[in-house]
């Protein structure tokens, strides 16, 4: 049903006449023949946009309930849920966060461009759109076609959040997931909302048996080369206002089921590696398996592990290696050697150890990440080419 938001003059207000019973909905049908007249249904959209004032009138068709402007008044307005009070307070504290932090926060009646709409709008570095999503979303207006309208409207990215895991289970966008809050909660300023899915840390790993991860090539040994992947990962919603709009967090693959939101640098990480349409390399069709060995692999895969790669001493490096800074290399042979020291550690000396060797790791990623985009060069390839000098004889200087 278009126009189904609409205020009542006999005292109910601004109701959602899909919500209407049979009976309700045949009496009102009844009562408004002479709409012009009656002065009983009045268009929530038009009132709570612009101040004016439309009749609708109301008839039923074999398609359904039909609420409908008067001919040459108003085009029709798409499905539109009535915002509950929780839905007014998680726009309400969006607000309040984002405009403590210095970014201007625009409600629905003022965030509208003539083609789409915020709950809020936050602009700050970027113009980010929130939108909370309480109910499910209605055939032919749902979360994609919204999310591109709002990008048409030069708005940088759009939020979607819900508390709902079915919701978030049925979307086809990024989606924030918070844990269930009741409205006393929601309105609380010290109550953290959790986001619970939607918004994940990328990890990058060099595919040896050493590494800890499984290859996504079914490789039993490792394939060698550098895999990268996400894994949920913790934030507020309040935090996650405070940073969006600053530009510290991005969405990455606003369009699709599996996207999620990242930090800049872990999507600068996944970009290099997967690039801007490709699809997520941990989403790998699982095939077939061919014929086995008695250890239990395929015989093509044991033959591509017994043959040279760049885990073994004498294989030739893909990448250049000579001109790799030697600060790139260090740090990654002194991640290796802190990863190394965690073998037979046991309960607290290994948590130890295992904060050593991530603090390790991220000084590497960081180093990576800072030298690639100073020269210029895909950060991917400067990751391999350090690992692969790594691998090589140290020289005296």
């Amino acid at each position: 049903m278009h126009n189904n938001l609409i205020y009542l003059t006999d005292g109910r207000g601004k109701i959602d006449a899909t919500q209407l019973s049979d009976v309700e909905w045949a009496q009102l049908v009844t009562d408004n023949r002479d709409s012009t007249r009656r002065h009983l249904v009045k268009c929530a959209w038009c009132w709570d946009d612009d101040r004016v004032t439309h009749w609708m009138r109301t008839f039923t068709r074999a398609r359904g309930r039909v609420i409908a402007h008067q001919p040459g008044e108003c085009g029709d307005h798409p499905y539109q849920a009535l915002e509950t009070d929780e839905h007014k307070a998680y726009c309400d504290r969006v607000e309040r966060v984002g405009g403590a932090e210095g970014f201007q926060a625009l409600r629905e009646d003022r965030a509208s461009d003539g083609r789409t709409r915020a709950d809020v709008l936050l602009i700050g570095d970027l113009r980010v759109s929130y939108e909370m999503q309480h109910s499910p979303f209605k055939q032919g207006y749902g979360a994609r076609e919204r999310t591109r309208r709002s990008l048409a409207a030069k708005r940088d990215a759009v939020a979607w959040h819900t508390d709902s895991s079915l919701i978030a289970g049925g979307a086809t966008v990024a989606m924030l997931r918070s844990n269930q809050a009741r409205l006393p909660q929601i309105e609380n300023p010290r109550y953290e909302l959790r986001i619970l899915g939607g918004y994940r840390q990328v990890l990058a790993w060099e595919c040896t048996s050493r590494e800890g991860h499984r290859c996504p090539r079914r490789r039993f040994t490792g394939c060698g080369d550098t895999h990268v992947d996400s894994q949920p990962a913790a934030i507020t919603l309040d935090d996650f206002i405070r940073q969006a709009p600053a530009g510290l967090v991005v969405p990455v693959r606003p369009l699709e089921r599996i996207g999620f939101w990242a930090t800049v640098r872990d999507y600068q990480i996944w970009v290099d590696h997967h690039g801007e349409s490709s699809r997520s390399a941990s989403r790998v069709a699982p095939r077939r398996q061919t014929a086995q060995q008695a250890d239990g692999h395929s015989r093509r895969t044991a033959a591509a592990d017994h043959l040279p790669s760049l885990n073994e001493p004498h294989a030739e490096a893909q990448l250049p290696v000579t001109e790799t800074p030697r600060e790139l290399v260090n740090l990654h042979r002194s991640s290796r050697e802190a990863q190394a020291k965690l073998a037979g550690l046991e309960g607290g000396s290994f948590k130890a150890q295992w904060k050593v060797w991530l603090s390790a790791a991220e000084r590497f990623q960081a180093a990576v990440t800072e030298h690639a985009a100073r020269e210029h060069l895909s950060r991917c390839e400067v990751e391999q080419a350090a690992k692969n000098a790594a691998r090589l004889p140290q020289q005296e200087d």
